[in-house]
């Protein structure tokens, strides 16, 4: 329940944690509840040295949110990142073992290249288009 003041509250209004602590972080004190059986929300304190760092990082934390909350809403799953081409590459190594000679080799080393797509996308995020 949302309260806009303090005045007449009621028993179901309030809600229930397993801890209640008052930590002081840096310069600042906060009230820290845990344990909360029906918390829908949380809050994530970001500090750092430099300013770009907090707010690549507050960007890095809001693409990861949205990516759940995504995921959450559609019960539907695209493959990306690299999974159809190891996939691929799967399957062109077990066609390979049914087949022998030179023909074996090159296959087996199109799949080993078929690889190198999605580890470029994990060492290179955000260059990707």
């Amino acid at each position: 329940t949302i309260l806009t003041t303090v005045n007449d509250i009621r028993s179901h209004d309030m809600g229930e944690c397993d801890l209640f602590e008052e930590v002081q972080i840096g310069n600042e004190r906060y009230n820290l509840f845990t344990g909360c059986p029906k918390a829908k929300t949380c809050t994530l304190i970001l500090r750092g040295g430099a300013e770009q760092f907090i707010d690549e990082t507050e960007r890095s934390l809001h693409d990861a949110i949205m990516i759940v909350r995504r995921a959450l809403k559609n019960d539907s799953v695209v493959a990306g990142g690299g999974a159809i081409e190891m996939e691929l590459s799967k399957e062109l190594r077990n066609y390979a073992k049914t087949i022998h000679g030179k023909e074996q080799l090159l296959i087996t080393a199109y799949a080993k290249a078929l690889e190198i797509i999605p580890r470029n996308c994990v060492t290179m995020p955000g260059l990707m288009l």
